[in-house]
């Protein structure tokens, strides 16, 4: 747990934020009440970008909730479709075309994950397509099963649990011996359960190499929450190096606060659409950079599939300047 933190759900909402005090109080003495269905909106609050560190807490808190008898709309459905397709979203064909050059047979695997192969595919073709362009070796699966981290969200954790043993069998029986997600949510959760196994995880910003022709442009990067935040400590420093060493100018004038997606935008979309239109209108204060530099263009990137499909729907509704691009598109 941390001390000292900024939480974008108590910003948008804190008459309903449950502070890391409150949490650790909730776990003690978790055996000495029940929570009431007017509590949904206090524990389903947080987006889990992970900035105090009580994510995992908080997983545990909603189980609670779940399990002292109340209920979430739709989650009867959504677990229903789990057992059924393996997935929480029925409609779960994968839209990006995946090309001749990708291996059949290799060990290494390229996961998508649902979100981005359904909301966001030029995302993960992009990241498909420059994985390739380096020679790198990877095969990719016909169907892919959800990783289980948005029904994890939810509190549902016997359905969580049923996706990781299904993913782990899927992989041990393909002969997987690594994996490479372009999903935050995807890298954790296999992180947490098959490195035991001897399965590598990777995420596809350890394969991003500064370009060999020198580019120019001012550059926004909206970094993905739980990497930075705990999972891959260093992923801030390592991404600003390989864009400004290709020649970019990188904007840092504004913190870098969650922008509201992944799990928020699936229970409590009043909070990650207040979150994201708060982002959205911090980029709209840098929109003057043209102003005084107006023949150099303004882009955004970021390396998760979540904050894209926030900045290319959000960003469009505040008509911010920035152009967002594939973050690899920036590199060739």
């Amino acid at each position: 747990m941390k001390e000292d933190y900024k939480c974008p759900c108590q910003e948008v909402d804190p008459d309903n934020f449950i502070t890391n005090e409150e949490v650790r109080h909730l776990i003690e003495n978790r055996d000495n009440y029940k929570f009431q269905q007017q509590d949904y909106f206090r524990l389903y609050n947080c987006i889990h970008c992970n900035d105090c560190g009580t994510s995992e807490e908080r997983f545990i808190l909603k189980h609670k909730f779940l399990t002292d008898g109340n209920s979430i709309d739709g989650l009867d459905v959504n677990i229903g479709n789990i057992e059924r397709y393996k997935t929480p979203f029925i409609r779960n064909k994968n839209r990006i075309k995946i090309p001749n050059a990708v291996s059949k047979e290799s060990n290494t695997l390229l996961y998508f994950g649902c979100f981005t192969t359904v909301k966001t595919p030029e995302y993960g073709s992009s990241i498909m397509k420059y994985l390739l362009s380096k020679k790198i070796d990877f095969c990719i699966l016909e169907k892919e099963d959800c990783c289980g981290y948005p029904i994890l969200c939810t509190g549902a954790l016997e359905s969580y649990n049923y996706l990781v043993e299904n993913n782990l069998e899927k992989f041990k029986a393909k002969g997987i011996d690594t994996v490479i997600t372009v999903c935050p949510s995807c890298f954790m959760v296999f992180n947490k359960h098959y490195s035991q196994y001897g399965i590598k995880i990777r995420y596809f910003t350890e394969y991003l190499e500064p370009s060999k022709s020198k580019k120019s442009g001012n550059l926004l990067i909206q970094h993905a929450c739980p990497l930075k935040n705990g999972e891959i400590p260093f992923i801030v420093d390592h991404i600003e190096k390989i864009y400004r060493n290709s020649g970019y100018t990188l904007i840092d004038s504004i913190p870098q606060d969650c922008c509201g997606g992944g799990v928020g935008h699936q229970l409590r979309t009043d909070i990650s659409e207040a979150i994201a239109l708060k982002r959205m209108e911090d980029f709209k204060g840098l929109s003057n950079l043209s102003k005084f530099l107006p023949d150099v263009l303004n882009y955004i990137i970021t390396y998760c599939p979540d904050a894209y499909w926030i900045i290319k729907v959000f960003g469009r509704k505040k008509k911010i300047e920035f152009k967002l691009k594939n973050m690899c598109e920036l590199l060739i």
